[in-house]
């Protein structure tokens, strides 16, 4: 009875510790981003109110960050889908030594930093000069994209038995159509899964944005920054600015969590 209940008490300090370190960014988040009036050591903001929000969208700059980042993540995830898809039918469905050395090649790019990747593209965006290129950043943001979209779709595809298709290519389907009518039906959750990646990373990317695109592309990472990275330090904004990017976030878990209960691992089936 001792050490059922010194175990339950262990395990409520572990949850409990796992769930303040989650939380308690976002309760400073929220405080930020609503406080009007917030005086010295007090814990709470004394005034509560919209201000930072309507103060921001004032700017001209930041209104452009939205339209930045909600255009080039919707971009990103279907040309990311596009390439994945059959990328991922080939490496799903023909287990060879290439296409296991092709799929191990790509997972490499997650253990990159994107730094590194950022530093490398500097130079070839410089000469063909596709700096601060608005459709130029696709390409760029679907590199980080492309592994974690890729790995979802490939274990999609590897679910679907072999036996559909060689049926109806017996029938006299074509690939197309065994692809479009057969493993699309069937892979559906893997392959939203994938672009919903593509889309959370291109929302949240901010090196490469910042090493190709910026000054004259400014998405809502890069604005952020420009409140907190500079000589003034202005957390208020920044944090209202922060839940455009939370906020979409949170409910693309909540989405994964209660409709595709897909895993990183698996990627759908």
């Amino acid at each position: 009875m001792y050490g059922e209940r010194r175990q339950r008490i262990w395990d409520l300090a572990v949850i409990g510790i796992v769930v303040v370190y989650i939380l308690l960014p976002m309760i400073v988040l929220v405080e930020y981003a609503f406080a009007q009036k917030w005086y010295a050591y007090q814990l709470f903001p004394s005034e509560w109110g919209f201000k930072w929000f309507s103060w921001v969208f004032k700017h001209a700059d930041t209104r452009m960050a939205f339209f930045y980042s909600y255009t080039l993540a919707p971009l990103v995830m279907l040309t990311t889908l596009g390439l994945s898809i059959p990328a991922g039918y080939v490496l799903g469905t023909k287990r060879t030594r290439l296409s296991i050395f092709t799929e191990n090649l790509v997972n490499m790019n997650m253990a990159l930093p994107v730094i590194v990747i950022g530093i490398g593209l500097l130079p070839l965006y410089t000469r063909l000069g596709l700096l601060g290129n608005y459709w130029a950043l696709i390409p760029a943001h679907m590199i980080g994209a492309i592994p974690y979209t890729l790995r979802s779709v490939t274990a999609a595809f590897m679910q679907v038995p072999r036996d559909l298709e060689e049926a109806a290519r017996v029938l006299g389907a074509t690939r197309l159509q065994v692809i479009r009518k057969v493993y699309i039906p069937m892979t559906w959750r893997g392959i939203l899964a994938g672009g919903i990646f593509a889309f959370s990373w291109s929302l949240n990317e901010f090196i490469l944005t910042l090493l190709l695109g910026a000054p004259a592309v400014k998405t809502l990472p890069i604005a952020i920054y420009e409140y907190v990275g500079g000589y003034y330090l202005t957390p208020q904004p920044a944090a209202a600015l922060s839940l455009f990017i939370l906020i979409p976030s949170i409910v693309i878990a909540l989405f994964f969590e209660k409709y595709l209960q897909v895993s990183l691992g698996l990627g759908g089936g």
